[in-house]
């Protein structure tokens, strides 16, 4: 007497890859189109005449019905698992994750489930919605910083123009389409800003502003050359950490789904809607750093800072990037959460 595992083999589309196996009383079958292999099953029963049911399974289903043989056993369907080339980055691993999750592939055979285990557990995700993940990390435009009177701003800080992966709502267009932008983060520490400040600090009209502004004596910002030294007042500590408080604000965006994985197992995916409450502490003259010849080349501001209800030190570096780079030509913020 033919077995389940007999009928589905027989009922398999030709030409589609499609494998079935046996797992106690049911039948997994695996193929790369899913719906149109179940509709093959489907046919193929009512023309044998079997009788089956079509039903939602949680612990079987994953986000497709299961073809329910009564009294004997199930048909669960199950999509072939997208592989990657070999050294891809995170963005475009979790993206491939993201995709065979939507298929329908088992956590547990994925790449990084740690993330999407979070991802369901915060952003409500399921395969059943869909969604289609769209790679945008190339495609980011420039942050740049704007000074005006006393009051330094970072442009471009929503999740459209900070996204490295969006999802996407295949049902809708334009930007009604995308649902969450993801700005992706892996190891201990991130940069969330590297952006031009330099002129600031070196034009005569703006220099005891910038100086001002983030606290630095500007005489002692004459390490990077007689050009960037200046005569300020006294930092007012009070003030400056309100300063930095509002610009870290800004650097770290708004309706953006912060992804980071620190390391497996521990990770951190946070929605920001609005712009994220900030709150620095331990802002003193003992968190400067300054240029000195032969010594260090940079400028650096250190803090411990709440964003978000998430704990990170935060670093606020003023360098170049190249060795023949001179003076503190951009802001880079590196954060590393505690």
């Amino acid at each position: 007497m033919a077995t389940l595992l007999d009928k589905v083999k027989k009922a398999l589309p030709m030409g589609a890859g499609a494998t079935a196996t046996a797992k106690g009383k049911d039948v997994i079958v695996k193929s790369k189109g899913r719906e149109q292999t179940k509709a093959s099953v489907e046919a193929a029963f009512k023309k044998d005449k079997i009788l089956f049911n079509d039903v939602f399974k949680k612990s079987k289903s994953s986000s497709i019905n299961v073809l329910e043989i009564p009294n004997i056993g199930d048909v669960i369907f199950k999509p072939v698992k997208q592989k990657g080339a070999g050294g891809l980055k995170f963005e475009d691993e979790l993206k491939l994750d993201l995709l065979n999750f939507y298929e329908g592939v088992e956590l547990n055979e994925l790449q990084h489930t740690d993330v999407l285990k979070k991802m369901i557990s915060v952003l409500g995700i399921t395969p059943t919605t869909k969604l289609v993940p769209d790679k945008r990390g190339s495609k980011n435009q420039s942050r740049a910083l704007t000074h005006t009177g006393s009051k330094f701003d970072v442009q471009n800080t929503s999740g459209s123009y900070i996204t490295d992966i969006t999802l996407m709502d295949p049902k809708k267009t334009g930007s009604a389409a995308d649902v969450y932008h993801l700005s992706l983060k892996t190891s201990e520490t991130f940069y969330i800003l590297n952006a031009g400040i330099g002129k600031y600090f070196k034009e005569k009209s703006t220099q005891v502003a910038a100086c001002e502004f983030f606290g630095f004596v500007g005489q002692k910002m004459g390490g990077f050359g007689e050009e960037y030294a200046c005569l300020t007042d006294q930092p007012n500590f009070n003030v400056v950490k309100d300063n930095l408080e509002d610009l870290l604000s800004q650097a770290y965006g708004y309706d953006i789904v912060i992804v980071h994985k620190k390391r497996p197992d521990d990770v951190l995916v946070k929605k920001v809607s609005t712009k994220a409450n900030v709150s620095i502490t331990n802002l003193n003259e003992r968190s400067y750093r300054y240029p000195e010849p032969g010594v260090r080349k940079y400028a650096n501001i250190s803090m411990n800072a709440t964003v978000g209800g998430v704990s990170y030190k935060v670093d606020f570096q003023f360098r170049g990037t190249t060795a023949s780079d001179t003076g503190p030509r951009y802001l880079r913020i590196l954060m590393k959460r505690l």
